[in-house]
Order: structure tokens, then sequence, then C-alpha cells
């Protein structure tokens, strides 16, 4: 396979100017369907925003990439049709996001089961995991109803995941497009250049739709948008270990492991130390308490209310570097089993680290945000 040429690189700010045009259409346009389309309900529990707006930023970003890969397509034989297919097995699960925020009636079972049936469509069309590292495993993996069951429930199961991470102004597109540039970075080391280019045009995607979402929140991504992200980013790390047998199976797992770790922790969480159901929305995700306990503490009552969708932002790039603790090493050795395993695990000791310590109000100083000022001291 070729680097990819000029033409294909021009090609990215096109795709992020596509998106931003949506986005901006989506923004231009609410006042027509913001009744249907804005994230009204200030009141649950997950609900860290202070005004309405439209939940259906997840067009910005398909239209963006479907743009540059109809452009790129024809250059690329083997990309004219790994994209279309990958496209066709996201629809499912983006169809029912996109309802859920049309509708707010589309419940996180049936999402979860539209999951479930665009992951098993993609290993219909494309193969599914066919090794994780071990031999035993890989064994049981070529019986292929262990196969489908497998792929179903990893793919599914992280397509899920980002949803649970989109609760802040730039926290689920950023995190989402870090994960792309590192599968894109992956790719183009072993050459796999269709995958290069569909994990590149999600990152310039998405960042086209962040101009509006971060940091005012003018629009946001909604679950259409995170489950369409989600259900490409865990397809593609299958697909490069699938194809590439240099990537190991375990990269697959690190390059996601935010999400993922962040909904098995929420699980034990509400099921083993609070006895709620796992599907309970409440407000003690990692992400509320940086907000509630790091940031606006900074703000004084009086100003708090003045700058509510940039004290809500300020939350995300917390996260940004949180996650980049396991993912910069997961990139550099994509191939080493070991160390991919202790980026894992330096991302979970981290976490949990800054968790215990914020839920028990026991916050590291050196966190804070600066004060500011005199309307600003810290309380």
């Amino acid at each position: 396979m070729n680097v990819p040429n000029l033409s294909e690189t021009l090609t990215w700010p096109v795709i992020c100017i596509v998106a931003f045009l949506v986005g901006g259409l989506i923004v231009a346009s609410e006042r027509w369907h913001g009744r249907l389309t804005g994230d009204t309900d200030m009141h649950k529990p997950q609900a860290m925003h202070a005004r309405a707006a439209p939940r259906v930023g997840g067009l910005a970003v398909v239209a963006g990439s479907l743009a540059g890969l109809l452009v790129l397509g024809p250059s690329n034989m083997t990309l004219t049709w790994l994209w279309p297919v990958l496209f066709i097995a996201a629809m499912p699960v983006f169809v029912a996001g996109l309802l859920e925020d049309i509708t707010k009636d589309v419940g996180s079972g049936k999402r979860l089961i539209a999951a479930f049936v665009s992951a098993a469509i993609a290993w219909w069309l494309l193969g599914g995991v066919s090794r994780v590292g071990w031999s035993w495993a890989d064994a049981a993996l070529a019986v292929w109803p262990v196969s489908l069951v497998f792929t179903m429930v990893a793919v599914g199961g992280c397509t899920h995941a980002l949803n649970i991470v989109d609760g802040m102004n730039g926290l689920a597109g950023m995190i989402a497009t870090l994960m792309a540039v590192s599968l894109a970075l992956v790719a183009l080391q072993v050459q796999d250049i269709p995958i290069f280019l569909i994990a590149a045009a999600l990152a310039s995607a998405t960042l086209g739709f962040l101009v509006w979402n971060f940091p005012f929140g003018r629009v946001f991504l909604g679950d259409g948008g995170a489950y369409f992200l989600g259900f490409m980013l865990a397809e593609l790390a299958v697909q490069l270990v699938v194809r590439n047998p240099s990537v190991s199976p375990f990269y697959a797992l690190a390059v996601l492991f935010y999400p993922v770790f962040e909904t098995l922790f929420s699980i034990w969480r509400r099921r083993f130390k609070r006895g709620v159901p796992v599907d309970q929305p409440d407000a003690l995700h990692l992400h509320q308490l940086v907000f509630r306990r790091l940031v606006r503490v900074t703000f004084s009552r009086d100003r708090r209310h003045a700058v509510p969708a940039l004290c809500n932002a300020m939350t995300s790039p917390y996260l940004w570097v949180l996650a980049l603790i396991g993912l910069v090493p997961a990139t550099i050795w994509w191939d080493d089993p070991w160390m991919l395993c202790a980026s894992m695990l330096a991302f979970a000791g981290a976490y949990i680290w800054l968790y215990s310590r914020l839920v028990s109000w026991r916050r590291p100083r050196w966190l804070l945000l600066p004060s500011l000022g005199r309307g600003g001291r810290q309380k």
C-alpha cells in the first residue's frame, strides 16, 4: 500500500469544514426543530448544562466523514468497499440513538440491542474478533458462534460505553478524536491505508463538530453521534487487529479503555457499592465529580451562573489528560502486550486514585483551577 498522497491530505480540512457547516445549520435552524431535538431536561441526574441545545450533532459527524470518504474512496479499491460496509453496519445503532435524541423514548436496553445488531452485521460482512492473544481463547474463537457472540458483546459494549462519558462540552468528542488519531497512527505504521483514511476522516469530522460543541455547547453530540463514533472506533480497532497480525489484540482494548473502564466501574459502583440497578442514571461519574469538586468550586455563587457553559467545558481537559495516560503508550507500543497491559493499569490506577480523592472531598489542591480574583475565591 502507498502512503496517502497530497490530494488525500488536503481532504481532511474539507471533511472538517463539511461537519462544521452541518453543525452550523443545526444551530441556525434550532428554532424550527429545537422542540424535538433540544436537550431541555436540566433536572435529570446526569444533566450538567444550563441551557437547552440540539442533541443531533451526530448528524454533523456522519455528514463530514461521509463526504470525505466519498471523495477518498474511488482512489483506493479496498476503501471503496470497506467504508460503505462499516456505515451500513453502523446504521441500526446510529438510528436508534438519533431516535432517542428526537423522541426521548428509546430506552438504553433497546439502544444496546441495536449496538449488538450493528456488531452482528459487521461480523457477517467483515469478520469479527478471531484472536485475543491466548491460545485456548483463540481456539474457541475459531468456532463461529463463539466469535459472533464475543464480537457482539465486545463491539456492542464499547459502542455503548462511549455514550457513558458523553456528559460535558467537548468530552466525548475529543476523547473520540484522540482514539481515532491513535488508530490512524497505528494503521499508518502497519501500512493499512484504508483503516488510516477512515480513522482520520472520523477525527476530522469530529473536530468540525467540536467547534460548535466546545466550549459553549451550542450543539450536543447526542446518543446518535456517540453511538456512531463508538461503533466505528470499536469496529476499526477490531479490523485493525484482524487485518494486521503484527498489531497486538490488547491494543484494541487499550485504545478504547477509558470508556470501557468507565462503564465497568459504573456497573460495579451502582451494583455493589450503592445497591441500585446498573442502568439507573446518577451524578457520580468521574467527569461529574471533576465538574463539581474541581471546577465549579472555583467560581463564586454569583459568577458561576454568568458562565455556566464555560464552567462545564473547563471540566473536559482534565479527562483528556487522563485519557492520554493510557492512549499515548498504547499508540507507541501497539505490538507489545506487556506495555499495553501496563498502559491500561496506569490509566486504571490514575482513574481510581482521582475518583477516590474526589468522592471523599479530599481533592488535590494542585488540580484546582486558579482563583478568579475577587469574585472567584476558592471555597
